[in-house]
């Protein structure tokens, strides 16, 4: 079994002119199942939803990563009319740090930055609210995606204290975008025992999937090979945002060919392609059927 991750599947498929025939074929054949987006690496590697927040905590300070963790990561929201968009900081100034790390322990809370983009926050309990992660923010009014739930109220009014220390630290030339702390991913992993794994080594550069190779002792390594992928594997694909989404897609499906090749002779036993959103499960005697679906039918 390979499974192969695309986070930006979904979009890509939406906005390209057309579709690569591997592509389709892949969608026509192929058996669909919808996984929950909060949790799409954990998922597909060890069928259990496993929070973002402490796996990452793993990736990045390994030595402090026990307990319940939030992300607190320094961003800029860009609001429009309908829509809020985010770009990811490149990294916040000591003087900037300092603030935020002050202000949050006066909420009794522990703030610290293993990494410029990554900051993270130790907490006593999971808070009784929804966070939504910084990639499902593009194109959503900022009501949407804030906080909800009944301590929401406290983690909105540290959101907006964030924007006021970061505005203050804020060139002039940056425009209208506001800085800001992005809270998500709340959550500790299981104490008690840890879950089987689905796959034996992971490719890819993302923090929770480094997380996930550590906590249950997967190999690793960051970057995917142009000659594919070994059996076991999960590789999470990067897509290349310079590029269209044809373009990306042409990309893929060149090293996708291969494996395709493979489960046809029986070389591999599955081949998953997913987005966050659903994963296309593939086995042998799919890949020679001699219908197919329409991909737009899919769920």
């Amino acid at each position: 079994m390979i499974v192969v991750l695309v986070p930006e599947l979904e979009t890509l498929l939406a906005e390209a002119e057309q579709l690569p025939p591997l592509f389709r074929r892949f969608l026509a054949r192929s058996r669909p199942h919808r996984i929950d987006p909060m949790f799409a690496e954990s998922l597909l590697v060890t069928g259990q939803p496993l929070a973002a927040a402490p796996l990452s905590r793993l990736a990045d300070h390994p030595l402090d990563a026990d307990g319940i963790w939030l992300r607190a990561d320094p961003v800029r929201l860009q609001p429009d009319l309908n829509a809020v968009w985010l770009q990811a900081e490149a990294g916040l100034s000591e003087a900037a740090i300092r603030d935020l790390v002050a202000c949050f322990a006066d909420e009794g809370l522990t703030l610290d930055f293993p990494t410029p983009s990554r900051g993270y926050l130790r907490l006593e309990s999971i808070p009784e609210c929804s966070f939504h992660p910084p990639w499902s923010l593009a194109g959503n009014s900022l009501d949407h995606v804030l906080p909800h739930g009944p301590d929401a109220g406290r983690w909105r009014r540290l959101l907006n204290d964030s924007q006021i220390i970061l505005h203050q630290h804020t060139p002039e030339a940056t425009g209208n975008t506001a800085g800001s702390l992005w809270f998500w991913g709340a959550g500790a992993l299981p104490a008690a025992s840890k879950p089987a794994s689905r796959v034996s080594h992971l490719v890819g550069d993302s923090p929770v999937l480094v997380g996930i190779s550590r906590f249950l002792s997967l190999s690793h390594e960051p970057v995917v090979h142009r000659r594919g992928a070994a059996d076991g594997s999960l590789v999470l694909w990067p897509g290349r945002t310079e590029r269209s989404a044809s373009e990306n897609l042409v990309e893929l499906a060149g090293w996708l060919q291969p494996l395709w090749q493979r489960l046809g002779r029986f070389g591999l036993d599955s081949l998953e392609l997913a987005s966050r959103e659903r994963c296309l499960v593939l086995k042998p005697r799919d890949r020679w059927r001699i219908w197919q679906r329409q991909a737009s039918a899919l769920p």
